[in-house]
């Protein structure tokens, strides 16, 4: 079935390019501390300091974070072999032109090929696949198939939210008219040039300091911004849930301008669950897309390992044990005159062996074959049953749609009079697009966060048991069974 997303999705890089780069191996688990800059270089067009201009001062850093360029975009070989320019991505030079892109392609027919039928209408439905390193972050977002082209797109600015630091300083020195976050992506084309870098997550002027950039963030963490771990809030502003601005007009929960990425959480670490996202939108009735066949209003969501990390019950390495994000997929190297720092090249602990051999410590007493054979299983379990959540919601849409679609213009379309003549009523088709809006929700929560159950196997497999629970409550109103036949009988 599906690959490990924990395992591929950050990437692995090779012996040769740690060689290239001049770093070794060692890996121990702490938070070695760096001297603040001695001079602070000179920003860019957007305000931005940039990374290539710590790498004097900063190098072992540096070098570690340009090993992410081995975790190679889909079709980026590609691309550059029939002659393709990328003038963004860094760390590319360090593999010699020796790479490949092996990615999953998660439409497969020996993959996840549901999410055609779930994201029907949605970018995810074109083009669903491994991500790529952050070095990679700016082509990939012009290169992911689901923009298409980005000089025809009706893609908005918004696109880049999390791929560069230089669209909110941008952002925030805008001075045109309307919102600065529903311009045309058209127009962004070629625009920036600073990946995930320094600016994310540190200070500009002292990358010794963490710092939260998106101001949404700060305002969905509220009081627990003062006791959450700094490492987790600067990951967790991008490996959350968000959309695009819901609702505007100085509302306390939304007050943000059109477009914006907007948390929908606005209460700290309690409000990050699942049901109170729900309420949100269901509030100022959002939706990414209106399902065409049914009428139900949908929502896309976006990878949430802080919320399964650090909020509904949490990973009990983060709650009980004081750990974050960095120690496990960072983690501190040793150079080779025993410099100490905090490694930049982000990737799964199963990667790092180092690491994993300090981990196992631990985890080789609590669990036979060590940490790397309790993430296989626990992945195969929750990954299945993922998988088959996932066909169940397919199986119920299109029960729904033979109840109330008709056919126009070669394509099904949602019919109210289609609807009332096969028996259904008003208010249960009501209640069949709310299932269909909450229950792939449910399941789009679990199958976008990337630890495919590890992080916080108790939080997903509620969220799975709720998806099949609105399913039960479809299936008697249709009075016809989403189940495969197999769990059926």
């Amino acid at each position: 079935m599906k690959a490990s997303r924990f395992r591929r999705c950050i990437g692995a890089i090779g012996a040769s390019c740690i060689v290239v780069l001049g770093l070794s191996a060692a890996v121990a688990l702490g938070a070695p501390s760096a001297q603040a800059p001695s001079e602070v270089p000179e920003a860019d067009e957007f305000g931005v300091i940039t990374s290539d201009k710590w790498a004097e001062q900063y190098p072992l850093e540096y070098q570690s974070y340009l090993l992410n360029a081995e975790n190679v975009p889909p079709e980026y070989d590609e691309f550059i072999a029939n002659g393709g320019v990328d003038n963004t991505s860094v760390g590319v030079e360090a593999l010699n032109g020796d790479y490949t892109s092996v990615k999953v392609d998660y439409l497969a027919d020996d993959q996840a090929p549901e999410i055609k039928t779930l994201g029907k209408g949605y970018g995810y439905a074109k083009y669903y696949t491994e991500p790529a390193g952050h070095t990679y972050s700016l082509w990939s977002i012009s290169h992911n198939g689901r923009l298409g082209d980005l000089t025809t797109s009706k893609g908005k600015v918004s696109c880049f939210t999390c791929k560069t630091p230089q669209i909110h300083y941008e952002a925030a020195a805008y001075e045109g008219e309307g919102s600065f976050w529903t311009q045309s992506i058209n127009d962004y084309v070629d625009h920036y040039t600073e990946n995930v870098a320094c600016a994310n997550c540190h200070q500009n002027d002292n990358p010794t300091q963490l710092s939260v950039l998106r101001k949404d963030w700060v305002r969905a963490m509220g009081e627990d911004a003062e006791t959450v771990p700094l490492q987790g809030q600067v990951c967790g502003q991008c490996h959350c849930d968000y959309s695009m601005a819901p609702a505007t007009g100085g509302d306390e929960k939304a007050p943000f301008e059109p477009g914006e990425p907007t948390s929908p959480y606005y209460g700290g670490l309690e409000s990050m669950t699942p049901e109170s996202a729900l309420a949100f939108y269901d509030e100022y009735d959002f939706a990414d897309w209106v399902y065409a066949s049914t009428g139900a209003k949908m929502l896309a969501i976006r990878h949430a390992e802080f919320e399964f990390c650090y909020a509904n019950g949490g990973n009990k390495m983060v709650t009980l044990m004081g750990y974050n994000c960095n120690d496990c997929h960072m983690g501190v190297e040793t150079a080779d005159d025993g410099t100490e720092y905090t490694s930049h090249h982000w990737q799964s602990p199963l990667d790092n062996p180092a690491l994993l051999e300090q981990c196992d410590k631990c985890h080789s007493r609590t669990y036979e074959g060590g940490l790397e054979a309790w993430v296989k299983d626990t992945q195969a379990d929750i990954d299945g049953r993922t998988h088959q959540l996932g066909l169940r919601a397919e199986q119920f849409i299109w029960n729904f749609e033979a109840k109330v679609a008709v056919e126009k213009d070669g394509a099904l379309a949602f019919d109210m009079d289609t609807a009332l003549a096969n028996g259904l009523t008003e208010d249960q088709v009501a209640e069949l697009q709310k299932i269909q809006r909450e229950a792939c929700y449910y399941w789009n929560l679990a199958a976008a966060e990337n630890s495919e159950g590890v992080h916080n196997p108790r939080f997903y497999n509620e969220l799975l048991d709720k998806g099949n629970e609105l399913l039960d409550r479809a299936d008697e109103i249709l009075g016809v069974s989403s189940l495969p036949a197999a769990q059926a009988a």
